[in-house]
């Protein structure tokens, strides 16, 4: 083949990135889904989908991140999914130019208003361990960094079901607090957390 999602890779995610603004869209005629609780998981290509897609929509309020590809020039440069042969078409400063409006460093700093978590399996060679730093490096200081030293790690902490469970508490509603709670907080002071350095 020589066309596939790389090759074509600004069109590839351009027309992802349009498509899940035309799921939201129906979604959001249906009247029996609240559109104000949206949320996306991706993994690889489709984490860089999700960030560009939450760049563009706000809508979408969580993003859960699975090894997002992005960081393009090392990306294309040491990731084990681009074919030795093809390698030098990708590296090239022409294609690189092309495709840099869709790289994810440049949005993923951009997403303040959402909950995020990015997931790195450290043993994933698809994305190489420099692409993953750069990621986690520009990532906003409201996003959650988990890594896992392996695919089975990974496994073990998400199986039974619990790969979703993340996302689906960032967009429950925030819990009511007693009375004597909110009566003893007093006005303009608020709780601080600790941001990630």
């Amino acid at each position: 083949m020589k066309q596939w999602f790389v090759s074509e890779l600004p069109e590839a995610l351009g027309t992802s990135v349009h498509d899940v603004q035309m799921i939201l869209n129906y979604l959001s005629t249906r009247g029996d889904l609240d559109m104000s609780k949206v949320g996306m998981f991706g993994e690889g290509s489709g984490g860089t989908v999700a960030i560009l897609s939450a760049a563009v929509d706000q809508r979408i309020k969580t993003v859960d991140l699975l090894d997002p590809w992005g960081d393009w020039p090392d990306w294309m440069a040491k990731s084990e999914l681009i074919p030795d042969e093809e390698r030098s078409n990708y590296v090239k400063p022409e294609f690189l130019e092309k495709v840099a409006p869709f790289d994810p460093v440049q949005w993923l700093p951009q997403l303040t208003s959402q909950h995020i978590r990015i997931q790195q399996v450290m043993d994933d060679s698809v994305t190489p361990k420099l692409a993953k730093e750069r990621i986690e490096s520009i990532a906003p200081r409201n996003a959650q960094v988990v890594r896992y030293d392996s695919t089975r790690d990974f496994f073990t902490a998400v199986s039974g079901g619990r790969i979703f469970q993340w996302a689906k508490e960032q967009l429950q509603p925030a819990p009511l607090k007693p009375p004597a709670v909110q009566a003893s907080q007093k006005p303009g002071v608020r709780p601080v957390e600790s941001g990630r350095d």
